[in-house]
């Protein structure tokens, strides 16, 4: 009898290194979330940290900290729509990763099935074996 030899196995592969790769898709997109977030934070703490417009100033001091302000609310807009993107490409990205790997372990139940029964028939075509042989020996003796 031949070794065992999956019927998938080529399949199995292509699904495990699919799995692998978005994985590491996985992984990027949430590398690039992080940095989203950190230059969330960064022009959030830009903003907190911004002079306060206090007692009298002059009129192009007062609009260029306008100006500050408002284009560090803009940039923080922004940045908040890139890591609400980012987030969603990541929950995209888990999900492709836990179907992938659904497809995966129920080709490694299977596998393991066939190998169980690749044991199995393997067991009785050695049991036939041992009984054959144990019947031309019976049968030598008791008729010699």
């Amino acid at each position: 009898m031949a070794g065992f030899h999956f019927s998938l196995e080529k399949v199995h592969s292509y699904k495990l290194s699919l799995e692998k790769q978005l994985k590491l898709q996985l992984a990027e997109s949430r590398r690039r979330q992080a940095e989203a977030e950190a230059n969330l934070e960064r022009y959030r703490s830009l903003r907190a940290g911004a002079p306060a417009i206090e007692g009298a100033v002059a009129v192009e001091e007062l609009i260029q900290k306008a100006a500050y302000l408002e284009a560090l609310d803009g940039r923080i807009a922004c940045q908040q729509e890139e890591v609400a993107r980012a987030s969603r490409v990541v929950t995209e990205g888990r999900e492709k990763v836990k179907a992938a790997m659904q497809e995966r372990k129920v080709l490694d139940r299977l596998r393991e099935r066939q190998f169980q029964d690749y044991k199995y028939n393997l067991a009785r075509e050695e049991q036939k074996q041992v009984d054959e042989a144990a019947g031309s020996r019976f049968y030598r003796r008791t008729f010699e």
